[in-house]
């Protein structure tokens, strides 16, 4: 049901479709892509991406003045199964700025997620997180990690090696691998069936390959990449053992010398294998926010640290 803030005169509700076109037509200033803006939202009305979210909006009159994004998410943390949402393109119009409507919208989505069930929300932060730590949200470790590979040519593909597969054919040899790898962690994403075919409905164009170390036949890690003139971005990836991670870079960092890669890298940990082969810094925008909704019991700086293993393709 509607809910009217007195104070803000926001009307705070589940978008129509109508609502949803026009907050779309909003977000354009600061994620559209260089197409006609009518042809944009068209575009994201029908997207596999965007068809997984609701989106909720904040209306004064028939204006929608603030709008944003929930998607479904399961984290494991604590070794629990946790279900929560991750918030989405949080956007105010500029003549409704600075009167605290996001933040209004904002707290009476995480009511309804919580009347839902939910315990976690997540979030990636590209303003200054202390707005998002006011709401709950605790700032984890957010790094980028680049490598420029002829730069290191000392860097070859002796530890392994690469074969690309279509995810959709490897769907559940795939899934096991990314439970293998994360299993061990204080905190990671849930993937089931579902979510997986929206991965790969969400990145078609992107390359999968498994990682097979050096004489070895059976893959032990994966990479999903998105490769494109300027550079190649990882935007998944897991490797079993952490004693294998180290030679996972270095066939990966050897290999993009060989395809004639300019610079490779993306949202990755700082861990020791990681820094030994890549430029690593923290990061300035989309940075990693959680918010405990229902207990404290799980919170520790080890979640704080692990978060910086969730990988960029599931970012919303």
């Amino acid at each position: 049901m509607p809910s009217q803030d007195l104070d803000s005169r926001l009307d705070c509700h589940i978008a129509s479709d109508s609502e949803r076109a026009e907050s779309f037509g909003n977000v354009y200033e600061c994620w559209g892509d260089g197409r006609p803006v009518d042809e944009y939202v068209a575009s994201r009305m029908v997207s596999v991406q965007h068809a997984r979210a609701s989106w909720w909006v904040g209306c004064i009159g028939t204006t929608v003045a603030a709008s944003l994004g929930t998607y479904p998410i399961v984290l494991r943390a604590g070794g629990v199964s946790c279900p929560g949402f991750a918030v989405a393109a949080v956007y105010t119009r500029p003549e409704h700025r600075r009167r605290g409507h996001a933040a209004t919208l904002m707290r009476w989505v995480e009511r309804q997620q919580l009347a839902g069930g939910a315990q976690f929300g997540l979030l990636y932060s590209d303003i200054n997180p202390d707005y998002y730590a006011a709401m709950g949200y605790r700032l984890c470790d957010s790094h980028y990690a680049w490598a420029v590979p002829d730069s290191n040519p000392q860097l070859r593909p002796l530890a392994g090696r690469f074969q690309e597969f279509d995810p959709s054919e490897q769907a559940g040899r795939l899934a096991e691998m990314y439970v293998s790898v994360q299993s061990s962690r204080s905190v990671w994403i849930e993937r089931d069936g579902e979510y997986w075919d929206w991965l790969c409905g969400r990145y078609p164009d992107h390359e999968w390959h498994w990682w097979l170390s050096e004489g070895s036949e059976v893959p032990t890690g994966y990479v999903q990449l998105k490769a494109d003139a300027s550079e190649t971005r990882v935007l998944d990836w897991g490797v079993i053992g952490e004693g294998a991670e180290r030679a996972f870079w270095e066939t990966l960092v050897g290999w993009s010398a060989e395809r004639g890669v300019s610079r490779i890298g993306g949202w990755l940990p700082a861990s020791a294998a990681v820094s030994s082969c890549f430029e690593v810094e923290r990061r300035e925008i989309e940075l990693t926010m959680l918010s405990p909704l229902t207990s404290e019991s799980f919170w520790s700086d080890a979640l704080v640290r692990d978060a910086g293993w969730f990988a960029e393709c599931d970012h919303v």
